[in-house]
């Protein structure tokens, strides 16, 4: 994996580099380096938008050929002219017009470790995550496994990510002209589950949201200026080769971030493996009263993923998500496991000897609800669907907002 840090100071580009603690290639490009490379590449920007392909300058890909961009908020001191510069006034157009997939915000929110609103981490940010530079220093990012220490469960695993955005690229591409409902084999039955948050976006003033294509999300997005979208489309309907990469672009970033935050994250529609555990624990078969064996399904990577594979084979199978691109762990459609009488019957013959144990999104981890001072804390998101309530286990020295959204003990 190769790693870009863009920072206007060069010492801080120096102290984000030694917090990173992938075994990747990491490089940085600060100060004086970063103002001229973003001078070249937002010249090269408008070029393109002018549709004067002949002369853009091939030496403006400073953003190129690398995995992941790590661009710190502040960029003040780079001096460039126009508006006070942030990573968000060139997320945008990194995002469209550089082939580095993901972007990553550093310290746009200093005081805000985890979000208890939409379980999405900056909500706001046009960056695919929004991270503080002591987050970096976590292996919850790098390796994706937690052991009980701070690692919020919307975080991915970066090296992942990327290679899943790649790929959500092509398959946008493929099927940019296809309704998005069916591209992604919805279930007739999610109609009924989709949130109206998940629904509006999903839809236009002319097509209902099984009918509508991928390039509403295009038409919605606010990751470059409308007008600049405007004239993408009319350049790329008239084959300039960038401009068609920049839509595609685009549109899959806004329908991953629409999947995690409004059909993920309300784990109505689709389902993960945590949050379906907490649902139906007798899916651990002889297992579910060991609280080990909870947690070890969180780390496996092959089906039946710790799970029972009877269970599995009979009744999940069906219901998993075919586009894993998308996601960042083996998902379920919810609705069809709902409606599978034969599995809803198994739940309420299971004897239930599990433990009392309560999945904590700020660690990642199963933990067992208690009368001590360490019992998880149950709050309330802005989530819109049935499941709004969950639980945290409250790590100390991390700052959790908004905290008038924590309820109290589990207990």
């Amino acid at each position: 994996m190769k790693i870009l840090i863009c920072d206007d100071k060069p010492e801080q580009a120096e102290k984000t580099e030694q917090k990173i603690i992938s075994r990747g290639i990491v490089k940085s490009l600060a100060g004086a380096k970063l103002k001229d490379a973003l001078t070249d590449f937002l010249s090269t920007v408008s070029t393109i938008l002018d549709g004067n392909l002949s002369q853009v300058d091939d030496s403006a890909d400073s953003f190129d050929e690398f995995d992941v961009l790590i661009v710190d908020n502040n960029l003040t001191d780079l001096q460039l002219d126009g508006a006070r510069m942030t990573a968000e006034t060139i997320i945008g157009y990194l995002r469209a017009f550089a082939d580095t997939p993901y972007i990553i915000s550093l310290n746009k929110n200093p005081h805000v470790d985890f979000d208890l609103r939409y379980l999405f981490g900056d909500y706001q940010s046009l960056s695919d995550l929004a991270l503080n530079t002591r987050h970096l220093t976590n292996h919850r990012l790098w390796v994706g496994k937690s052991e009980g220490d701070f690692a919020p469960w919307y975080w991915p695993r970066i090296e992942d990510a990327a290679a899943r955005r790649r790929k959500q690229n092509v398959f946008v591409e493929e099927n940019f002209e296809s309704p998005v409902w069916e591209a992604l084999n919805f279930p007739s039955e999610a109609d009924d589950y989709l949130s109206l948050r998940a629904k509006s976006h999903l839809s236009s003033a002319e097509k209902s949201e099984r009918e509508t294509s991928f390039e509403v999300f295009l038409d919605t997005s606010r990751a470059v200026p409308p007008a600049d979208i405007k004239q993408l489309k009319k350049l790329a309907s008239n084959g300039n080769e960038s401009a068609r990469k920049a839509i595609h672009r685009i549109s899959a970033y806004e329908v991953d971030r629409w999947l995690r935050r409004d059909v993920l994250g309300t784990q109505d529609v689709l389902i993960d493996l945590p949050h379906l555990l907490s649902q139906m624990p007798f899916l651990l078969g002889n297992d579910a009263h060991r609280l080990d064996c909870w947690n070890a399904v969180l780390g496996s990577d092959e089906s039946p993923f710790g799970l029972d594979a009877r269970l599995f084979e009979d009744h999940l199978i069906t219901a998993r998500f075919d586009h894993e691109m998308w996601v960042p762990g083996p998902c379920f459609w919810w609705p069809k496991l709902k409606s599978d009488d034969a599995l809803s019957e198994k739940f309420f013959n299971a004897k239930g000897d599990w433990p009392d144990a309560v999945f904590c999104e700020d660690v990642s981890r199963f933990v067992c609800v208690n009368d001590g001072e360490d019992s998880p804390q149950e709050f309330e998101s802005e989530i819109e669907g049935s499941w709004t309530r969950r639980y945290i286990a409250y790590v100390d020295d991390y700052l959790y907002s908004p905290r008038s959204r924590i309820l109290g003990s589990a207990t």
